[in-house]
């Protein structure tokens, strides 16, 4: 008797905190993606040394190398969700899946196209993220989701050169981690 009461004590107490749990995904926007200082709420930040990164594959592995020893130059941990050997696409579900078993702070994704066969996979494992509370930040993407409110911010890299109205992308990635203002789409700088 005293056990069965104990248990419903236990589910009681776990399902008033489910409105909490639900909490992390604001209303009417992206995890991570405060646009106005008006929308912002003062926080404590994520120190850059517990970041770990899941940097997803899209298919443009050349990129995914840079970005990775762009995180690496600047002391941002990553770990990275290949495509699988002897496959020619990735499987975004299992990969976001996969990676929200981990303490990943964010989620990167280089050359995301939301077109062809792996669309929907794509939408998919963007709510994945979006519902565990994890920021998903674009990388140079080839088109954008049609709901922008699966992803913090858009990452464009551009040349060292062209340095003027850009941030590194190091600052670019913390920004939406830390849910400080930012616009929507941020030209960035690779270390």
């Amino acid at each position: 008797m005293r056990r069965g009461l104990s248990m419903v004590l236990s589910v009681c107490m776990t399902l008033s905190f489910m409105p909490a749990l639900a909490s992390c995904t604001p209303k009417n926007a992206a995890v991570g993606d405060t646009t106005s200082a008006a929308r912002h709420v003062n926080h404590d930040s994520v120190d850059k040394s517990d970041i770990l990164i899941g940097v997803i594959a899209a298919g443009d592995e050349e990129l995914d190398r840079t970005v990775l020893q762009a995180f690496e130059k600047t002391g941002i941990k990553a770990v990275y969700a290949p495509i699988p050997d002897g496959s020619t696409t990735v499987d975004p579900v299992q990969s976001f899946k996969d990676m929200t078993r981990r303490p990943v702070t964010a989620f990167v994704i280089d050359s995301l196209s939301m077109q062809g066969d792996q669309a929907n996979n794509w939408v998919e494992a963007l709510q994945i993220a979006r519902h565990a509370g994890s920021p998903v930040i674009l990388v140079n993407a080839v088109n954008l989701p049609k709901d922008t409110n699966s992803y913090a911010e858009s990452l464009r890299i551009v040349p060292s050169a062209q340095g003027k109205g850009t941030v590194p992308l190091d600052q670019a990635v913390q920004t939406a981690i830390n849910d400080n203002p930012h616009p929507k789409t941020v030209s960035v700088t690779l270390p």
